[in-house]
């Protein structure tokens, strides 16, 4: 099954997707964010790099596991899966396995290209040891995402919503103390801070964000059993 969730994910169709994905979109966050500190402090900060490849991890965790459940959306699966095992663990494993391999390798990736570049090897090993974290983060917003767009007729609404907010609320370039008080408010309702500010300085606690990101599955789990007899009933999607 695993093996099946691989083959339908859309940017691993061929080599120029895949090298978007894991190469270049990586390789400009690094270097936007980076440059922008960089003019603002007059030094090379890879701790500002090294979070940059964590929250794209993240982000692409994310963008798996929503597309991998969109494209069973497409084919009508979600009926199939609703109707005979709405709640079967080996559905829901493979997807978020899947969306932890794709998002874990990015960061490996990059992590080691960043330490051929330079980058100090204690910032690496914050990361790497973080990793898992973050992408199970970007796995349960993904699913969130999808539960809530599930029977919208854009069924990629929440998904770009959170993933155009993931850097700004992950408190890459500025912590999150420094935000104005509206959007500071904003950056805490998700789960990123914590292990960014962790990796960036070595310091802080993660306690906040294992409560944050309890709180989005469980707002993921009621979104889903809410829409469960809805989707029973109409079997159709309105996209």
């Amino acid at each position: 099954m695993i093996a099946t969730q691989f083959s339908s994910l859309s940017f691993l169709n061929n080599w120029r997707t895949k090298l978007v994905y894991f190469f270049l979109t990586p390789l400009i966050d690094l270097l936007l964010l980076v440059l922008i500190t960089t003019q603002y402090t007059g030094t090379f900060n890879w701790s500002v790099g090294i979070a940059s490849i964590a929250i794209d991890a993240a982000r692409l965790s994310l963008q798996t596991m929503n597309e991998l459940l969109v494209k069973d959306a497409n084919l009508c699966i979600d009926f199939e899966m609703i109707t005979q095992r709405p709640f079967s663990p080996r559905y829901w494993l493979s997807k978020a396995i899947v969306a932890l391999i794709i998002g874990c390798l990015l960061a490996i990736i990059n992590l080691f290209l960043a330490f051929c570049f330079g980058a100090p090897l204690a910032i690496i090993i914050r990361a790497l040891t973080l990793l898992p974290l973050l992408c199970i983060d970007g796995i349960i917003l993904g699913f969130t995402a999808w539960t809530i767009s599930w029977q919208m007729n854009d069924p990629y609404f929440a998904q770009n919503l959170f993933s155009s907010l993931i850097e700004l609320v992950s408190g890459i370039l500025v912590i999150i103390t420094a935000y104005p008080a509206w959007l500071a408010k904003i950056a805490v309702l998700f789960p990123f801070y914590g292990p960014v500010n962790l990796i960036k300085t070595g310091h802080g606690a993660l306690t906040a964000s294992y409560f944050t990101i309890i709180i989005w599955l469980f707002i993921g789990i009621i979104a889903y059993l809410a829409q469960l007899k809805q989707i029973r009933q109409t079997k159709g999607h309105r996209y």
